[in-house]
């Protein structure tokens, strides 16, 4: 790289007359081009065997009923060979979401194996170990050591939070998207070193893929961009070529972003229509959004499949500490940026770059059940690797060793904690059931559950967690009625009778109750009973189409045996 020497005060200077090659690694290679060294195969085949080891119960699992049967296991476009089509149609609203690439892969595995689960699953796991190989390539290439290219990767790898987007069929969006983005990534970075229009262009259609499979990561080329500045201030050098300048080779991804964005969320928004959320109260959820997704990454406790959702009270104080909170952060942050390593900068910004976009300040489908979930921070995890291997890096140890153990110490630690999170995986009662260890009260495990065991025809099962569900939304009219069918099959009609009216008194005109109350007074043969309570449905169903149909329905029948003629 050619260089100008300069004479100031007696001592020579230099500074870089074109872009600056990345700066040699440990072991004397090219930090650009990753040699297959003894060292680096052996971090990579421990790191894809903790990764084997800590998801290997995935591989036994089955579809959960979150998502998983409308995407693969009941989905028709899938089974359909016509299906592929409409997966790549974005005015098609027949498939749950417009992301081509990943329901594609769903077709073409279901002609190879069918709805055997074992298949998808391993599709997950092998795109998630490919992925995080090229993370460990990544940061060889930036210069780190190779354990601490190792601690990075790991972390990607193997926290636990990780686990729900691997476990997960439905969520082949994260694994298929994330190994897209880091292939992006890498390309783009041989291309910014090289300057190989080849690079280039397979940077572009990689990220156009990443994109196919999952719009979450709009925000990327940003940190592309970042990682070129982190890349020159951490080898105190500067470049010529300006930052705008180079900037514009991030301009056709930031492009292609807005184009998928557009797709995405009119898609979405037509299908799914989100529920409305006031700004103030967008600004609540994004900032203790934040505050959790760097909690669960330092402290993994508690994680749940889905958690509760937040009760957000806008005039609650506490409800307010996070989003000054971290405008104190932004000011401390912005006055001691010259103290920050560029790499830790980097981390912190890839991080927030990653989940910005399911923050809260734009409402999407998921809000409907919850604010947080587990794989939403899928692709920022890279960013934390990074951190903590700066942070390690930055310790003022004599020896190496520490730079050795403590990697391999965190992995294993963070192995063992994503092979108990796997477990929660493994069917569709264990995922419910965790659900439900977090949440005890909640309506969706307690529904799901009564679901589960309702298909199974366990009525008693099935009571006992539609009771719960039904008390926590008590004027949710389909929950009210398979708390009265369970109850039925369990306990007969007149437990039915008796419930609908201990339902009523506290609730008067609670339609779904008088029919399921009418419903039982016919199985007890009590016509008159009956018509009498489908006429109170039918006066009260304002809103409910359906249940007033149906008590109409029922009360012609009723009629019509009884003999009248009334309409």
């Amino acid at each position: 790289m050619g260089r100008t020497a300069l004479r100031k005060g007696g001592r020579a200077e230099t500074r870089a007359t074109n872009l600056p090659k990345t700066t040699k690694a440990s072991h004397g290679h090219d930090g650009t081009r990753l040699a297959v060294q003894f060292a680096d195969v052996s971090w990579v085949v421990l790191l894809l065997a903790l990764l084997g080891a800590a998801y290997a119960a995935t591989l036994s699992a089955n579809f959960v009923r979150w998502d998983d049967q409308f995407y693969v296991s009941e989905n028709p476009l899938v089974q359909s060979p016509e299906g592929w089509k409409a997966f790549w149609n974005p005015t098609d609203r027949r498939s749950p979401q417009f992301y081509p690439l990943v329901f594609s892969s769903y077709w073409i595995e279901y002609r190879l194996w069918g709805l055997d689960a074992r298949g998808y699953h391993l599709v997950n796991l092998l795109l998630h170990g490919a992925s995080s190989v090229i993370a460990y390539c990544l940061v060889r290439w930036w210069g780190f050591e190779a354990p601490l290219a190792f601690l990075a990767s790991s972390i990607f790898a193997l926290h636990p939070v990780q686990v729900a987007s691997v476990a997960w069929i439905s969520e082949r969006k994260n694994t298929l998207s994330g190994f897209f983005l880091l292939l992006a990534f890498a390309s783009y970075w041989k291309w910014y070193r090289e300057r190989s229009t080849a690079w280039y262009a397979v940077s572009f259609c990689c990220f156009a893929a990443c994109l196919l499979s999952k719009t979450q990561p709009v925000l990327m080329p940003v940190s592309f961009l970042l990682a070129q500045w982190a890349a020159e201030r951490s080898r105190r050098e500067c470049a010529v070529q300006p930052w705008w300048e180079r900037g514009m080779g991030a301009l056709p991804f930031l492009a292609a972003s807005l184009v998928m964005a557009a797709i995405t969320a009119r898609f979405e928004h037509d299908r799914w229509p989100p529920l409305p959320i006031p700004w103030p109260e967008r600004l609540i959820i994004a900032a203790n959004a934040l505050g959790f997704y760097i909690t669960a990454v330092l402290w993994p406790a508690g994680l749940s499949p889905i958690y509760a959702k937040w009760d957000i009270q806008i005039h609650a104080w506490q409800w307010w500490v996070a989003p000054l909170g971290w405008a104190c952060a932004a000011i401390l942050g912005w006055r001691w940026r010259d103290r920050l390593h560029p790499w830790v900068v980097w981390g912190l910004g890839h991080f927030v770059f990653g989940i910005f976009p399911v923050l809260g300040f734009v409402p999407f489908n998921f809000f409907t059940y919850s604010y947080v979930a587990d794989h939403f921070s899928y692709f920022s995890m890279i960013g934390a690797g990074v951190v903590a291997a700066v942070l390690l890096q930055s310790l003022p140890v004599r020896t190496r060793f520490p730079r050795t153990a403590v990697p391999i110490a965190l992995a294993l630690l963070c192995a063992a904690l994503s092979f108990r999170q796997a477990l929660h995986w493994r069917d569709n009662l264990s995922f419910w059931l965790a659900v439900r260890e977090h949440d005890p009260e909640g309506f969706l495990p307690n529904f799901n559950l009564g679901l589960h065991f309702r298909r199974e025809e366990r009525w008693d099962e099935a009571l006992r967690y539609f009771r719960a569900a039904a008390e926590a939304r008590p004027y949710a009219g389909f929950v009210f009625r398979r708390y009265a069918e369970a109850l039925l099959h369990a306990r007969g009609a007149s437990a039915v009778l008796d419930m609908c009216s201990q339902w009523l008194r506290k609730r008067p005109g609670f339609a779904p109750a008088y029919l399921e109350r009418g419903r039982a007074w016919e199985q007890t043969g009590n016509w008159s009973e009956a018509a009498r309570d489908y006429e109170e449905a039918a006066r009260y169903a304002h809103n409910d189409t359906a249940t007033a149909e149906e008590a109409r329905v029922r009360l012609r029948e009723i009629r019509r045996r009884l003999g009248q003629t009334r309409p």
